[in-house]
């Protein structure tokens, strides 16, 4: 049990040194910080948000996508995933599943910031 206690602390360390990085616009080391995250505790829909998160900043939006979706698998309630995920869908010009997406974050978070945002932009299209 204890082992599995430090795992999870290691996996947030590496989670919140990957969201450092990437504020600091240091989007391939903090894929690789938030992929140290997701190897320690794979369970967990953050790390695999944020994985997710680098890996569209780089511009690689199929593998972004499955691990906002991987996260949702995780927990379905998980707002900044769906919102994560209608980013993408928008990028890859999928408006349809990204306005589906996107609503379903403002199901879970009527308030959340970037969602509603993202639902504008896209109504727009």
């Amino acid at each position: 049990m204890e082992t599995q206690d430090k795992q999870r602390q290691l996996a947030e360390f590496w989670r919140d040194y990957s969201k450092q990085l990437s504020n600091s616009i240091r989007y391939a080391e903090a894929l690789k910080a938030a992929e140290r995250a997701v190897k320690l505790d794979d369970r967990d829909a953050d790390g695999w948000y944020i994985k997710g998160t680098c890996l569209a900043m780089l511009a690689r939006y199929s593998e972004a996508l499955a691990d906002f979706e991987h996260a949702l698998t995780l927990d379905a309630q998980f707002v900044p995933a769906w919102d994560g995920k209608a980013w993408v869908l928008g990028i890859l010009k999928q408006k349809d599943a990204a306005l589906e997406a996107v609503n379903k974050a403002l199901e879970l978070d009527p308030g959340y910031p970037e969602a509603l945002k993202r639902k504008k932009r896209l109504e727009a299209l």
